[in-house]
């Protein structure tokens, strides 16, 4: 087991940005909420089973309304907003069971072809099991939660393609740390919960939506990055993710749901391909609900992906990374490929301490042994959340 280790510090292109005006003058994009996530290709059992149940805690799901302002990039780092009027995001808030109701809440934010699912994943082995839920975790320390869908992902709004990127990600999640803070989400038995600290909680595009969005407006508490560098393998990476997906409109799992060809989803069999690597401790059940539950990811999402990793942050919060040593997307497995040094903490943390900015407290740093992209998924589950909530109480107390 690899120890943690800390340190204390001492586009849009052209054509993109004419597309979303113009698409924004011809088309309406105040839109309900989308209702994307699996559809007659899956079979409903396996669905309906992909899901742990809510032990130890109390639920309830909502939408509520966020501006969509998605971003025309003038050079790497700057940002020019362009509201274009009220979307929704899909909320899950929990509170723990029989405690007080905590002053903290872990915001999380998934991913890219996935949904607030990912932070509750069930046990094939064990349907009433917790084994793979980091909101299981969260509420056996004390903490609340509210796992989001992104915008233009799962119950959330879907507007066009051309204006899910990564600034209208960051100011959607940044409307919903607003909403926790003044208790406007509502929370299990009607009740009106105004948290005093958020900690937001990202996984893969969640956490480079979440430290763009800790930079841009300083409105969280901690920050805690799963799945993520700044260093991608360049070759690798791209091309299977991109050789990896297609339209969404084309996949049975989308029949019905109206998105435009910019939305994409993984291809029948082409499935996380880099997500669970080779030699991985995984249940491959798992993967089989993955394909099953897959949802979806803009293009515009993908093309301005060099910009997000590239553009230097302002953190002022404690930041801390975890990753799998097995990351096929972002740590270095062979010669060449350009990835992160997954090899150790220590490692992993020099690399990384550059992109934060000058105002950074502190940056820790967690590498799971044996462990690929989808931390939540891996039997290696237990160590990722154990690690995950030690530094959140250290850090945030709930």
């Amino acid at each position: 087991m690899r120890s943690m280790r800390s340190t204390n510090p001492g586009a849009f292109s052209a054509a993109a940005t004419a597309l979303a005006v113009l698409a924004a003058v011809l088309v309406s994009v105040t839109a309900a909420p989308g209702t994307a996530s699996a559809g007659p290709a899956s079979d409903p059992v396996t669905v309906a089973s992909s899901v742990a149940p809510d032990n130890g805690r109390t639920c309830t799901n909502s939408r509520i309304p966020v501006e969509l302002k998605p971003g025309i990039v003038i050079a790497p780092g700057t940002n020019l907003g362009l509201p274009l009027g009220k979307q929704y995001i899909f909320v899950k808030l929990c509170l723990p069971s029989g405690r007080p109701v905590p002053q903290t809440v872990q915001l999380l934010v998934h991913g890219i072809t996935y949904d607030h699912r990912y932070w509750n994943l069930a046990d094939p082995a064990d349907p009433q099991g917790n084994r793979y839920s980091w909101e299981y975790a969260a509420a056996q320390a004390g903490y609340a939660t509210a796992a989001i869908d992104r915008i233009g992902s799962g119950q959330s709004s879907h507007p066009l393609s051309a204006f899910v990127d990564i600034d209208s990600n960051a100011q959607a999640v940044h409307d919903v740390v607003q909403a926790l803070r003044a208790g406007t989400v509502p929370a299990p038995g009607g009740a009106h919960v105004a948290f005093g600290n958020v900690v937001l909680v990202g996984h893969s595009y969640g956490s480079m939506t979440g430290f763009i969005e800790a930079s841009r407006f300083n409105d969280v508490d901690a920050l805690l990055l799963t799945g993520v560098s700044h260093n991608v393998r360049e070759v690798a990476a791209p091309l299977n993710v991109e050789s990896g997906v297609y339209p969404a409109v084309l996949d049975p799992q989308f029949k019905g749901t109206l998105l435009d060809p910019g939305y994409a989803t993984p291809l029948p069999g082409a499935q996380r391909r880099l997500f669970y690597a080779p030699g991985t401790d995984v249940d491959p059940r798992i993967i089989a609900t993955d394909a099953a539950t897959k949802g979806t990811v803009t293009q515009f999402e993908l093309a301005n992906y060099p910009i997000i990793f590239r553009t230097k942050l302002n953190i002022r919060v404690p930041v801390l990374i975890v990753d799998g040593s097995k990351d096929g997307l972002f740590c270095h497995q062979t010669l060449l490929d350009l990835g992160a040094p997954c090899g150790s903490a220590a490692a992993l943390i020099k690399s990384e301490r550059p992109w934060y900015g000058p105002n950074l407290p502190s940056l820790d740093a967690y590498i799971v042994p044996g462990a690929g992209h989808d931390l939540d998924a891996f039997r290696s589950s237990q160590q990722t959340f154990n690690v995950s909530m030690t530094w959140i109480a250290a850090k945030v107390p709930a």
